[in-house]
């Protein structure tokens, strides 16, 4: 091999080369993609050619945890902030391979440390809520979701958390007070609306369980509009299927009187 060879093998090896700046960008296309067989490949690829780049163990922690290796998934990422301990996504990572493996103290510990390291994210503090959550840690929990809705007001995941603490014991009012700061209660309505179709919405065989929910969530959003009629709508439909027929007429009638464009709705729909 020529010296110039020579040069150009020692180069291509070291991060910051064409074929490191290549290989990276084919690890966040794949990432995007959501191709975690893919990611795995290509990140023992990039450790191979450049095992200082904490990119490539991170890469494939990640995709690790994608494919439910989550032990394994530990060790890539403690290697990763071994080459760089300022890598906050690695801690949200690790954060989340130990909340799959039930160890929720050390969830809340990595998911901590990255907030504290800088990341801001709704996602991360909803994951924080979450963990809290499964520790008992109910107010914590409750300030965790609180503040992922105050960086992104539709992140509907940490409002639906919140809904979820309030409503085992009956707590609703107390919930919608709750919440009217975080998000705009114009929205409310329909955010609830639409969180109630998500337990029954094509799914003929839903469980009582989930029915009763979705009641829950639509009475909820017509306490806070009594003129809502896709509520009653929706609510109606919610009835039959718990065998209330009295409340499915009530209901179905109701709508009808507030959105009378509902009937011809109606009409079309066979399963209702």
């Amino acid at each position: 091999m020529n010296a110039g060879n020579k040069k150009h093998k020692i180069n291509r090896l070291q991060p910051g080369g064409d074929g490191y700046f290549r290989l990276k960008s084919t690890l966040r296309i794949l990432e995007n993609e959501q191709n975690w067989v893919g990611l795995k490949k290509s990140a023992e690829d990039m450790i191979t050619l450049y095992p200082a780049a904490e990119i490539g163990w991170y890469t494939l922690g990640l995709a690790l945890i994608k494919l439910k290796y989550n032990e394994e998934a530990l060790i890539q990422l403690e290697k990763a902030l071994y080459l760089n301990p300022d890598m906050a996504s690695a801690n949200v990572q690790m954060g989340i391979a130990y909340y799959n493996l039930k160890n929720f103290n050390k969830a809340v510990y990595h998911f901590q440390t990255a907030i504290a390291k800088g990341l801001d994210s709704h996602v991360l503090y909803y994951n924080l809520g979450n963990a809290c959550l499964r520790l008992n840690l109910r107010q914590a929990a409750i300030e965790a979701y609180t503040t992922s809705l105050r960086k992104c007001e539709n992140y509907h995941k940490a409002a639906y958390a919140l809904f979820n603490l309030y409503f085992k014991n009956a707590q609703y009012t107390e919930a919608l007070s709750f919440l009217k700061p975080i998000i705009d209660p114009n929205k409310l309505p329909n955010y609830l609306l639409a969180q109630a179709k998500l337990f029954y919405q094509n799914n003929p065989d839903v469980s009582r369980y989930h029915l009763l929910e979705a009641h829950r969530l639509l009475s909820c959003a017509i306490s806070m509009d009594a003129a809502y009629g896709q509520a009653y709508y929706e609510r109606a439909y919610v009835n039959s299927k718990l065998d209330d027929m009295v409340g499915f007429h009530r209901d179905r009638n109701t709508a009808f009187v507030l959105t009378p464009e509902l009937r011809a709705i109606h009409a079309t729909e066979t399963y209702r």
